[in-house]
């Protein structure tokens, strides 16, 4: 049998049908921590969703133009309110568009992030990298021990 550990996925959202170079740059900096960047549509986004096992999932999304700006408010950014309400899903935001920091809506749930460009992909990528270690679903043990118990009394 095989003791390695299945490779975690990150999901990056896709507005268009090319890929931006962020894309790029971020899957090559998060292979270094061992995650993979995987691109997909909203579409396949909430299909994913639907379908995956997994009880965490983190989706990347970048808006660098005015452009994308315009893709993300038409048709990702009203069905991602409604998918971030599931807490499945972690989504983090990148633009330097304060528009769209969404922040508010979402502080009880903690699951949108906000992060302005210009921002440093290898820093990036290790915050990830952190998130998915502390979040992981093996870390999720009492630190404390076992409660004590009364022995035997007399």
């Amino acid at each position: 049998m095989d003791d390695r550990e299945d490779p975690t996925l990150i999901f990056f959202l896709t507005l268009d049908e090319t890929l931006p170079s962020a894309f790029y740059t971020l899957d090559r900096s998060l292979r270094e921590h061992g995650l993979i960047l995987v691109p997909v549509r909203i579409d396949e986004l909430q299909r994913l969703l639907s379908l995956t096992e997994q009880t965490k999932i983190t989706v990347l999304a970048s808006v660098a133009d005015s452009r994308e700006l315009r893709l993300y408010t038409d048709q990702a950014r009203g069905l991602l309110k409604y998918l971030l309400k599931s807490k499945r899903l972690t989504f983090l935001l990148l633009s330097s568009f304060s528009r769209l920091n969404d922040v508010k809506t979402f502080a009880m749930t903690r699951n949108f992030f906000f992060l302005k460009y210009p921002i440093n992909a290898r820093l990036l990528s290790a915050r990830i990298a952190r998130y998915h270690l502390v979040n992981s679903e093996k870390n999720i043990k009492w630190p404390g021990g076992r409660r004590a118990g009364l022995g035997a009394v007399a």
